[in-house]
């Protein structure tokens, strides 16, 4: 997928699509998964997603669209989700996408403040 079309995917107006969309406008990196690993049965990320949510909130960690997204993974059941993700270096950022299996629609987003990372090392 090419980065322009990964833009244009993320046309939803809210503070996380927002967030992610100016990343990759100023170049963030990101990775869009393929194969056996990229397509995941959406009702087994809402259990893992569900967890991280409740990590994140627990040590503080900043977060954008975590309950909105963890809430569509369950809605979607059965359905199979391509996972993706953009890297923000500057400030550390981390977006996790969930895109239909074909890859033609992001479904979710979650934002994930990266400055707790440099903090442990």
């Amino acid at each position: 997928m090419e980065r322009e079309e990964l833009i244009a995917l993320l046309a939803e107006e809210n503070p996380v699509t927002t967030a992610c969309r100016e990343a990759l406008a100023r170049g963030a990196a990101f990775r869009i998964w393929d194969g056996a690993f990229g397509s995941v049965p959406a009702n087994n990320l809402a259990a893992t997603y569900g967890v991280r949510q409740a990590h994140t909130r627990e040590r503080g960690i900043p977060t954008l669209g975590f309950a909105e997204a963890v809430e569509t993974l369950r809605a979607l059941g059965e359905q199979h989700v391509r996972l993706g993700g953009v890297t923000q270096l500057d400030p550390p950022y981390y977006f996790q996408l969930f895109l239909t299996a074909d890859a033609a629609s992001v479904l979710a987003c979650i934002g994930v403040d990266q400055r707790h990372q440099q903090r442990r090392t």
